[in-house]
């Protein structure tokens, strides 16, 4: 018997997935999943490129928007969440499609989470401050005295950050967990398509499109999340153009300075998105006509 089929669309920002995707649920009964780690939340359609309502109303569209902006959604919540939707369209006899470039979360479908106990929060606590005293090489030598084999880059903060704190708390490195992953599914469940472009080509597209989200409102959704008063921490306060147009709205920087910066920061993140893509071997699987 055939193996259900899961169809993700992945890759970096402004790549054309959510289109393809659209296109594919012309000629195949299907719901498009949200596999973007700031798509989940409620509050900026425009500035995180969210699908449009009309093309909600073309096609079923899951995971998008569901979140409230004060709450962040974990990797562990997001493949909760994603896991009922993929078996929920199976049961229906649709072809979930997936579609999104957060790393972390097409790792948790494909290779499983591990059971991590929750970290103190007297450790994360102290793990803060020496960043904020001693920055992340100092936290960084810490993990390698901890764990020699550490395959996290200093480069990293985030990522050093939490595997510090996981060895100090539970005695087991981040891989050691990683090792008792349990995965929901299996790999010959997965069809990956990664559409390739120039990275070049990346650029222009990305800053078109940030072009059209402050012709769209951007600015004003930005406004509406900041009276939320939320505390800078939260995830969807760390969306790009978030920063760059709370400064500008302060005074702080032209709108002009807004925009680059903005721009500038979109093409790093494309280019990081880019690198963690080919550090992972993610690569398609399948001739995407296959189903256009």
């Amino acid at each position: 018997m055939a193996e259900k089929k899961v169809l993700i669309l992945f890759g970096p920002t402004a790549c054309g997935k959510s289109a393809t995707a659209i296109k594919i649920s012309k000629n195949i009964q299907s719901n498009i999943i949200n596999a973007d780690s700031i798509q989940v939340y409620k509050d900026l359609r425009i500035l995180t490129s969210r699908p449009s309502e009309i093309d909600e109303k073309k096609v079923a569209h899951k995971l998008y928007g569901i979140i409230d902006g004060k709450n962040n959604c974990s990797v562990a919540t997001w493949l909760e969440l994603v896991t009922k939707e993929i078996k929920n369209c199976w049961s229906q006899e649709k072809l979930p499609i997936l579609v999104g470039g957060t790393g972390m979360y097409l790792k948790s479908l494909m290779q499983g989470i591990s059971d991590i106990p929750e970290v103190p929060k007297s450790i994360k606590l102290e793990t803060e401050e020496d960043f904020k005293k001693n920055g992340v090489e100092y936290l960084y030598n810490q993990l390698v005295e901890l764990n020699q084999e550490t395959k996290v880059t200093k480069q990293d903060t985030q990522r050093v950050m939490r595997a510090l704190n996981v060895i100090k708390s539970t005695g087991k490195s981040i891989e050691e967990w990683q090792m008792e992953n349990k995965k929901v599914f299996k790999e010959d469940n997965f069809e990956v398509f990664v559409p390739q472009f120039n990275r070049n080509e990346l650029y222009k597209r990305s800053e078109h499109r940030f072009d059209a989200m402050l012709a769209n409102g951007a600015v004003q959704e930005v406004r509406n999340l900041l009276d939320q008063n939320l505390d800078s921490k939260q995830s969807i306060m760390k969306a790009i153009g978030v920063r760059e147009i709370k400064r500008y709205l302060n005074n702080e920087i032209s709108k002009q300075d807004c925009i680059n910066l903005s721009k500038k920061n979109t093409r790093n993140y494309i280019k990081r998105q880019l690198t963690w893509i080919r550090g992972n071997n993610i690569s398609s699987n399948i001739d995407i006509k296959k189903y256009i």
